[in-house]
């Protein structure tokens, strides 16, 4: 009887066409691997426990400073309860070793309580690497403006592309421009003195980097001279108003000399108001129907002309998007200036 009912299944199941799907389902190879998947995800999204000291420091800098009272809290939290999130990890090239993807201030803090990490290793490429670790951290506790301008810059310099970057922040394509127009015009040593300032966005900081662009504000120099006023200050913000305002200061002097001293200059293709740069060249304003829009600098070596984006943030992301395209018009008329001359 029961071999009977197997004969009757075995012929319906030839006389049914096999499809590509039943073919998988059905054979022995596939289904091998499909248990060797299995168990690849569960050792994937296993949580180790790893000595800390095979473990390196790597990636991309995405926070300002850990403070080492914020360490130490959370290292006698980790001794009381133990460690409540694990840290992600990939192998490292050094058999035996790992490099820390993301839970860097955790592992801080595992070091000081002392015993081992619990961890998640994963094969990760570089690319993936960064976008797990910006998403991370903009999924557990949200960066502060500067932080993310931070890690913009030194995904920029590690030469992702804009997609990856945006990917990793989960943010468009302007707000990657946005955070890419304040630090070129901020050193980072002026940056790590005020520090992450989470209560300052980026209208602010856009304004900061206007002053130096706009004025020629020196923030280091200013740093150093309110060293001592900037370490007694109780919070990061009130360390940026204190930079900010002597910056203000400054950029007033700097514009109320142009303005008694000023004269003007004659350039090919026109005239500008301008200034003498202390260490050589010149600088002036550029301006369009009587506001001004940027400044621009000439010395032996170079010539640039900078557009505020805080002043003309349109014209500016589209001189940023055709800049080709503007410099060859220019171009252009100065080849027809000389044809004329």
């Amino acid at each position: 009887m029961g071999r009977n009912i197997l004969e009757k299944l075995t012929k319906q199941q030839a006389d049914i066409p096999a499809s590509p799907a039943s073919i998988r389902k059905m054979g022995s190879a596939p289904s091998v691997s499909g248990l060797r998947d299995g168990l690849d995800r569960l050792a994937t999204n296993a949580v180790r426990e790893i000595d800390p000291d095979l473990i390196d420091q790597d990636g991309l800098q995405d926070r300002l400073a850990h403070t080492a009272h914020g360490i130490a809290e959370l290292a006698a939290s980790i001794r009381q309860h133990g460690q409540q999130v694990p840290i992600l990890v990939r192998p490292s090239p050094t058999p035996g070793r790992f490099r820390v993807v993301y839970g860097r201030r955790r592992l801080a803090a595992v070091r000081l309580a002392g015993g081992t990490v619990k961890a998640i290793v994963r094969t990760l490429g570089d690319k993936e690497a960064v976008l797990a670790q910006g998403q991370e951290n903009n999924l557990r506790l949200d960066p502060s403006f500067i932080e993310k301008a931070v890690f913009v810059q030194a995904m920029r310099a590690a030469s992702y592309p804009t997609e990856t970057i945006m990917d990793a922040l989960g943010v468009s394509k302007q707000s990657v421009s946005t955070y890419e127009v304040v630090m070129p015009a901020i050193p980072m040593e002026v940056v790590m003195a005020i520090g992450a300032a989470h209560s300052i966005g980026r209208r602010k900081w856009t304004e900061l980097a206007d002053t130096v662009r706009i004025h020629g504000v020196d923030l280091t120099g200013i740093v150093e001279e309110h060293s001592e006023a900037l370490a007694a200050a109780p919070a990061s913000a009130d360390r940026f108003e204190l930079v900010l305002a002597a910056a203000t200061r400054q950029a007033n002097t700097v514009a109320e000399m142009q303005h008694t001293t000023g004269f003007e200059a004659v350039h090919r293709g026109g005239q500008h108001n301008g200034t003498t740069s202390p260490r050589g060249g010149r600088k002036g304003d550029l301006a369009f129907g009587g506001h001004k829009i940027g400044h621009y600098k000439a010395s032996a070596k170079a010539v640039s002309l900078e557009v505020s984006r805080n002043v003309a943030p349109d014209f500016g992301q589209w001189l940023e998007e055709n800049a080709d395209e503007a410099v060859r018009v220019l171009h252009e008329r100065w080849q027809e200036s000389r044809g004329k001359g």
